[in-house]
């Protein structure tokens, strides 16, 4: 039976025969940073509640997001909140941009599908 720990590790990389592996929880926090950086993004929202996480709280981007992860493949699944006034296709493609350039430059997966839902949108 395999442990819960190695389901939640994914290889990245090989050096000099040793295996470089990343969690769940790099995946989770690199994406979390990058759509923070997003202008429109009011904040991320707890996809189980959809309510809005506090910018404390925002750390525990995992509640924020869904991962399915293939060989070297990831498709994510985002909740977020949306500025009023921000055009939200607009939001939701810059995301899409942002969230499949940091998986590909920083861990070197490729990004399937990455799809938003708008939870709410939130006077800023």
């Amino acid at each position: 039976m395999e442990n819960e720990s190695a389901k939640s590790m994914h290889k990245v990389d090989e050096i000099d025969k040793a295996a470089v592996f990343v969690t769940d929880n790099v995946f989770n926090t690199i994406i979390g940073l990058a759509v923070s950086e997003v202008s429109g993004v009011h904040s991320l929202a707890d996809l189980a509640t959809q309510e809005a996480l506090t910018k404390q709280s925002q750390r525990t981007f995992s509640r924020c997001m869904k991962l399915a992860f293939g060989e070297q493949e990831v498709d994510v699944s985002l909740c977020l909140n949306i500025a009023f006034g921000s055009n939200i296709p607009e939001v939701a493609a810059h995301v899409q941009h942002k969230v499949d350039a940091v998986i590909s430059d920083m861990i070197g997966y490729t990004v399937g599908q990455i799809n938003i839902t708008v939870a709410d949108v939130i006077m800023a």
